[in-house]
């Protein structure tokens, strides 16, 4: 199952299938057999700008077409991916793209648009911009660019566009097999860990791999069904169903800028099967008037993760699910970065309200004491852990954030220390109550989601001398999905500092210290913070606050 690179299990199980559907991009039918003539010239142009084993290549685009022969043809020279965020603030691309030996990175135009002006600043020796119109037909290619005439690149020594980079190869020798080991690196992606500090998480081709085996076993795919894409490459969950959707020859509709609201067209035009969103996502169908009857009727499997969905919320969707043809219901799940994707999800056989579901076929779950690390009993509160065939090679350069998450029993199974709360009863179905890390899920104006650690916001935030205290939750926004509002408590130091002094104080103090998304849309002075009955900040209790306009 696991002894060969994601591009000869894309090749083994799709060689076969020239004229099947590989992709539906805005106006445009993608086949196999273009997919690999694609992975062929993309191979050719990276092999001719000096690309080999071992090499960290960065991306950072949205679900194009591009992203999909890019890592695939990477994969089969055994380079790596290194998937970052297409909209992060020019400074963190730019600690993106240093942080690593890259040689080469591909952006989409909006990334570029960021750092035309700190091109100065790039590590790179190439830097190859990719248009969301490329893989349109030339008319449409040509009435985007019309449209878009902002986005057009300067080429020069270090910039090349894709076209440019895809003629490096003519005349370059294809490839024999690349030798490659199960864990040599596939895929490095980014996380906020359980610290909120952002670390590159390793994945192999075995990580991967097993990943996808797992996500399709019992789910009743077949070939040509249809995933739909909604949410960027640069996140694991959405990257790992791309490449397994393609690996399983399945018609992939890729949307480079997603909106919710044409959720119901989506499904209905494409006959979408399946879906791996988020709660927000899914949510979005309460604000959409009319939905016809058989919207959903396609539907055959469809997930929700990256967040908790409480009961009350999951019955509406599925309401709304229903009262639109579907036969079906929400899945649940649990997973993270640090595991390649999900390890945990429910199947109609195992689901009962509040569970997220059963571990994978090949993974295994342990809850352990907090305190002592100890293996807990059925129906005990304790952290949960798992190992399996997903668990990351590690922390890029990061040994010792490696070792706090993952630890290796007297057995030598490496177990993986999730930060979540939760207990396993008696039938193996597994209930998260809390967490131990705090997450916030947002999506901006161009409809890119990131994840937003409260804790980096708030060490920020604390370094600053009048704030004493201090805490950052989300606020549910109709356009961002959530927005991180931050709580002080000020100094004794800063006694008789006017309130929208302090609230402007910290907004600008964040501007200079974090990327944009980050920057908290509200600030709001309080006199104490609230406490549990053990005395720390009861950040649920701040989540129930009435949010106002400081």
């Amino acid at each position: 199952m696991f002894t060969c690179t994601l591009y000869e299990y894309f090749v083994e199980n799709n060689h076969s299938y020239p004229d099947d559907i590989a992709c539906h991009y805005l106006s445009r039918t993608i086949r196999y057999g273009e997919v690999f003539r694609q992975i062929d010239l993309c191979t050719q142009s990276l092999l001719a700008l000096g690309v080999r084993r071992n090499d960290i290549v960065t991306i950072a685009m949205p679900s194009v077409p591009e992203v999909v022969y890019l890592v695939y043809a990477l994969n089969r020279l055994g380079a790596v991916a290194n998937m970052i965020h297409p909209l992060a603030s020019a400074e963190e691309t730019l600690n993106y793209l240093n942080e690593m030996p890259n040689r080469l990175a591909f952006v989409f135009t909006g990334t570029y648009a960021l750092l035309r002006d700190h091109l100065d600043k790039v590590s790179v020796e190439k830097l190859v911009v990719v248009s969301p119109a490329q893989s349109l037909q030339p008319v449409l290619r040509s009435i985007y660019a019309l449209k878009n005439r902002k986005e057009r690149v300067s080429e020069n020594s270090l910039v090349m566009t894709w076209g440019t980079f895809m003629k490096q190869g003519r005349g370059v020798t294809l490839p024999q097999r690349v030798e490659r080991a199960d864990d040599d690196w596939a895929v490095i992606s980014h996380t906020g860990g359980t610290t909120g500090r952002p670390k590159g998480v390793v994945n192999s081709n075995m990580n991967i791999i097993g990943q996808m085996w797992q996500m399709v076993e019992g789910r009743g795919c077949r070939r040509q069904d249809c995933m739909m894409i909604q949410l960027p490459p640069f996140i694991n969950y959405s990257l790992v169903t791309i490449l397994e959707s393609f690996c399983y020859g399945f018609r992939v509709l890729l949307i480079p800028k997603y909106d919710p609201s044409k959720l119901p067209e989506y499904i209905y035009r494409y006959k979408v099967n399946f879906i791996h969103s988020i709660p927000a996502y899914w949510e979005a169908l309460f604000h959409i008037s009319k939905i016809r009857k058989n919207a959903f009727s396609s539907l055959r499997a469809i997930a929700s993760g990256g967040e908790s969905m409480d009961v009350e919320t999951e019955k509406a969707v599925n309401d709304i699910l229903h009262a639109g043809g579907g036969r079906l219901n929400l899945m649940m799940g649990l997973g993270m970065t640090e595991s390649t994707s999900g390890v945990v999800g429910t199947y109609p056989w195992a689901k009962v309200p509040g569970s997220v579901g059963i571990p994978f076929l090949k993974t295994n779950c342990r809850i352990v004491d907090v305190t002592t690390g100890e293996e807990l009993s059925y129906n005990e509160e304790g952290e949960i852990c798992f190992s399996g065939p997903t668990i990351m090679v590690g922390y890029y350069k990061n040994p010792e954030a490696t070792a706090d998450i993952i630890k290796t029993d007297a057995d030598g199974t490496r177990w993986l220390h999730t930060g979540d709360v939760g207990y396993m009863n008696e039938d193996g179905l597994l209930f998260l109550t809390g967490r131990l890390k705090r997450l916030i899920m947002q999506k901006d104006e161009n409809g890119m989601v990131s994840k937003i650690f409260p804790e980096r916001i708030e060490s920020v935030i604390m370094q600053m001398p009048e704030i004493e205290e201090c805490c950052v939750v989300g606020k549910t926004d109709a356009t961002r999905i959530n927005l991180p509002i931050a709580y002080v408590v000020v100094s004794p130091k800063a006694a008789g500092v006017g309130e929208a002094e302090v609230c402007q104080s910290v907004i600008r103090w964040c501007q200079g210290q974090l990327p944009a998304y980050m920057i908290p849309s509200e600030v709001h002075v309080l006199s104490t913070m609230p406490r549990t009955d053990r005395g720390k900040i009861d950040y649920r209790a701040l989540e129930r606050k009435p949010k106002m306009k400081s």
